[in-house]
């Protein structure tokens, strides 16, 4: 009897074939079933097990997933044979003709379009060309010296690696298509035709990019197709205060639109109130693309300069920049999360060097916003808390860097030219000339510095950074002059000295600690620009605050395990020509006793004496006519679920509240979801003023859906009514149309799954729509990211016949993920022989016109298959010879796209005459 070989290339059969094996004996008559496959599997695996022996005793070989892929198609690789009379239907049924079942891994000459993966590790997409090789049955991937370079091969290690006892044989130039492992020893290449992938098994010793699972090869990195981008976040606050009406909108606004490698954004925000009418305030506009030789960015246009070493400061010009998200195991920047409370249904807003850079409506209680996209990486925010009943508050949090250390041999630079664009410079805007350096000299120490140049106005700095057992140390000097157009000159030195430091046993995360102290006749470059552009306007400057010393602290601290967390966040500024100090604190502690959540925080505002002059804002001041200059507000929160084991259970929640200015309020509600998903969400809360002895009500809810998030809120109180609305999403405009999505982050994706209506996207959850296409609002640039589709809510009638796309974007692309999809109506056909026998099982089923296969025979003689034509002959086929096939005609009732189940038809499979035609009149039996 022939061999039987069934466990071993199980892996590389269709599912017909695996279907048949599996039924081995069914029905055999008095013949015993003989478990050949488990000896002979044995015998493989055994056979693989000494292999890997081998291999391991010259040179190391990779393992895990990719060593398995490699063994699975070696063993596919064997001839695979059935033995026929086990897959007979009865004493006297129809022996099925196994042989196109032996050789799943045969692959034609060709270039085929296929999926590059090292070591089990995606390394992008790639066109390898299949050559026959004298001696080999199937085709034979090629590979050349670029191929295995962007792979992430030492090809000089390999050549090393080789043989010693004989003359090196580097890989020559162009296509080779020999064993890969002539040239690096140990390595494998195989492809697994069925899934388009072809697998490079490497020692990881001849590797450069040993570990990095997520970086991709330049060459692989995706610039994207031409799109136009539109992300809106709107926001319409009204209240009715002591029959005063008050209504203002707000819409802010970032466009964009991708040519090529080239990226143009634009910011702004419209504002809005029937006193003021409407107001347009334009922010950056630029263009920006990557240098990838450089690891770059190249930006033209209006942006803000970095502020990790010298002030961040607006202009209309140029810059080049390292970017480095481009290197593998990317770093991302620090951006501050911003607390508070809310007494009411408030409307929060954020500035930045003058600029609203967000603005939203927050319910009562503590608030928390952490994505915000502010400009740059540094300056401070200057946070709005606007109550229902009119009332501001304000503080600031400030937004400075952490320590500035580099790996070993790593640079990190900038430059900059151009015409500072501040708003708050009036007069001519003055040129200025700014440049970075930073240099990782080894793990213990990173140096670094700059040069800032301005109209008549210089300065420079330089600085160490150091990694310690303690913590990470920065300190730096920085030296500047000016010389004004009066006749003043100024000249002056700060010094700053920064600590950052998770300490892991103590629970204490410094963040951020830093103290900076400034001589009286020092100036930074923001407040050199602004100090000379007074002078030039004629304005008196013996009030103009200048810095003397800063402290900002960014402290937490983990109390045990059950402990709960304590934190500090805040700022303080001192100036040399102002009286007390400029105060900006929050210190807060929270923990959780089985379900309920409970915080305290002290929130600490002080500004400048009165009357000594309004400070610069650009010195890091803060300033308000809104507050006095002393306030303090102090909150608690307590928060305790109503029920268990549900999505929609409600979260109940009181707090407590005392300002020193406004006296003490008491607020009690309830929130929760609507629904199991969570997209819709609502809130409802009553709150007692005691200064005011009035109580007040607030409601709100949100829908988040797939393509924007909107949202409403009411509140009512002694003397003032208030409501709300507000909307955020976005559009993007692409070949196929216009699509809707939520917010947008820096780099997206399309996805085009035609007719596939309704299916999920893994990354943001959005759906796929009417016309085939969703958007994936944020992808991580230069990394690989794998995109994968969740075919449920699809159509009956469409199947994907890819479900996950990888990509690794460059910044700012926008990409396309195709997805191939087939439409094709799934139908049940209970078919027998014109005697009533019934068809062979595991025949293949084809079709008559196209000779492809559209399934196969299951058991009870029934086919399942899907058809793209709504009529038509299929053809069964369980053998090479005449009487060995039959043909079915079907005609497929009328239904409308989209529809839901099987068509279940009853048909005779007639005999096709030896030279016959196939086709012939339709006889549905239904």
């Amino acid at each position: 009897m022939p061999r039987l070989v069934g466990a071993a290339a199980a892996i590389a059969m269709s599912p017909t074939a695996w279907a048949a094996a599996a039924m081995v004996g069914q029905g055999a008559g008095t013949r015993q079933p003989v478990d050949a496959a488990a000896q002979v599997g044995e015998r493989l695996a055994r056979e693989e097990r000494a292999q890997r022996g081998q291999d391991r005793d010259d040179t190391p070989v990779a393992a895990g997933a990719a060593a398995t892929a490699a063994a699975a198609l070696r063993l596919a690789a064997r001839p695979v044979l059935f033995d026929s009379h086990m897959l007979v239907q009865g004493v006297d049924g129809i022996a099925i003709d196994t042989s196109r079942f032996e050789r799943p891994d045969i692959v034609a000459p060709g270039r085929y379009r296929a999926e590059l993966l090292v070591n089990g590790q995606w390394r992008g997409t790639e066109d390898i060309e299949f050559r026959q090789v004298p001696g080999k049955e199937s085709a034979q991937p090629c590979y050349s010296r670029e191929l295995l370079t962007r792979a992430g091969v030492d090809l000089g290690k390999a050549a090393r690696g080789q043989d010693l006892q004989r003359a090196p044989n580097p890989l020559p130039e162009g296509a080779v298509c020999d064993e890969i492992s002539r040239y690096i020893p140990g390595a494998e290449l195989s492809y697994d035709q069925a899934e388009q992938r072809v697998y490079l098994t490497v020692p990881q010793y001849f590797l450069r990019l040993t570990g990095l699972t997520n970086y991709v090869d330049p060459q692989q990195w995706d610039s994207g197709v031409p799109a136009l981008l539109l992300n809106y976040n709107t926001n319409i606050f009204t209240t009715e205060s002591n029959g005063r009406n008050t209504t203002n909108g707000y819409a802010g606004v970032n466009l964009g639109m991708n040519l090529g490698p080239l990226r143009v954004r634009h910011n702004g925000s419209v504002t809005w109130s029937p006193q003021t009418g409407t107001h347009y305030q334009r922010g950056y506009i630029y263009g920006q693309t990557d240098l990838t030789a450089w690891r770059s960015q190249l930006l033209v246009g209006e942006s803000a300069t970095s502020g990790e070493l010298f002030d961040s400061v607006s202009f209309r010009g140029a810059s080049l920049f390292s970017d480095d998200r481009m290197l593998p195991q990317a770093q991302r920047y620090y951006a501050p999360v911003v607390r508070g409370t809310a007494g009411s249904n408030a409307k929060v807003s954020v500035y930045q060097r003058g600029y609203l850079v967000y603005e939203t409506t927050v319910a009562p209680g503590p608030f928390e916003i952490d994505d915000l996209q502010v400009a740059s990486y540094g300056g401070d925010l200057n946070v709005t808390v606007t109550e229902a009943n009119g009332q501001e508050r304000t503080f600031v949090v400030p937004f400075a860097t952490t320590v500035q250390l580099l790996r070993p041999g790593s640079t990190r630079y900038s430059v900059t030219a151009g015409r500072a664009s501040d708003l708050s410079l009036q007069g001519s805007g003055q040129y200025i000339v700014q440049g970075t350096l930073q240099h990782g000299i080894n793990n213990m120490v990173t140096g670094y510095g700059g040069l800032a140049f301005a109209t008549n106005y210089m300065s420079g700095l330089a600085g160490v950074a150091l990694n310690t057992p303690f913590g990470g140390f920065g300190a730096d000097v920085t030296y500047a002059r000016l010389a004004l157009a009066n006749g003043d000159r100024k000249r002056g030195a700060s010094f700053r000295l920064s600590y950052s430091k998770n300490l892991a046993n103590s629970g204490t995360n410094f963040s951020l600690a830093a103290y900076r102290y400034s001589t009286g006749g020092y100036l930074g470059l923001r407040d050199a620009l602004s100090l000379h552009d007074l002078t030039e306007r004629g304005v008196p400057t013996d009030s103009f605050a200048r810095m003397r010393a800063r402290v900002d602290a960014n402290i937490s601290q983990q109390l045990g395990t059950r402990g709960g967390n304590l934190y500090l966040n805040g700022s303080s500024l001192q100036y040399w020509n102002q009286r007390g100090q400029a105060l900006s604190f929050t210190l807060g502690y929270s923990n959780q006793w089985r379900d309920i959540t409970y915080s305290v925080s002290v929130q600490r505002v002080q500004n400048v004496a009165p009357g000594a002059g309004a400070p610069y804002t650009g010195g890091g001041s803060f300033t308000s006519t809104s507050v006095s200059p002393k306030s303090t507000l102090v909150s608690v929160n307590l928060s305790i679920p109503l029920g268990r084991g549900s999505r929609t259970a409600p979260l109940a929640s009181t707090f407590f509240t005392h300002d020193s200015d406004r006296g003490a309020q008491m607020s009690a509600g309830v929130s929760g979801a609507l629904d199991e998903r969570g997209k819709a969400s609502y809130s409802l809360s009553g709150t007692y003023d005691n200064q005011r002895s009035a109580a007040s009500g607030n409601a709100s809810i949100n829908y988040r859906a797939s393509r924007a998030t909107v949202g409403a809120s009411i509140a009512q109180g002694q003397g003032y009514r208030q409501a709300s609305a507000n909307a955020m999403g976005a559009l993007v405009v692409h070949a196929g149309g216009i699509s809707a999505a939520q917010t947008l982050g820096e780099t997206i994706g399309v996805v085009r799954a035609p007719d596939a209506a309704g299916a999920t996207v893994n990354y943001g959850g959005a759906t796929v729509d009417g016309r085939g296409y969703a958007i994936v609002p944020s992808l991580t640039p230069y990394q690989l990211n794998n995109i994968d589709l969740d075919p449920k809510g699809m159509p009956d009638d469409v199947e994907l016949k890819t479900t996950s796309r990888s990509v690794a974007p460059r910044a700012g692309a926008v990409v396309m993920l195709s997805y191939e999809t087939r439409r094709a109506r799934a139908v049940l056909i209970n078919s027998r022989l014109p005697g009533g026998e019934p068809l062979p099982f595991a025949a293949s089923v084809v079709d008559a016109a196209t000779n492809a296969a559209v399934g196969a025979v299951g058991q009870g003689s029934r086919l399942v298959i899907r058809s793209e034509k709504d009529h038509g002959t299929i053809r069964v086929e369980w053998g090479s010879k005449p009487e060995q096939r039959c043909a079915i005609d079907y005609a497929l009732p009328a239904r409308e796209a989209g529809g839901k189940g099987y068509d279940t038809l009853d048909l005779e499979c007639r005999p096709i005459p030896a030279g016959g035609a196939e086709g012939g009149p339709v006889a549905a039996r239904q």
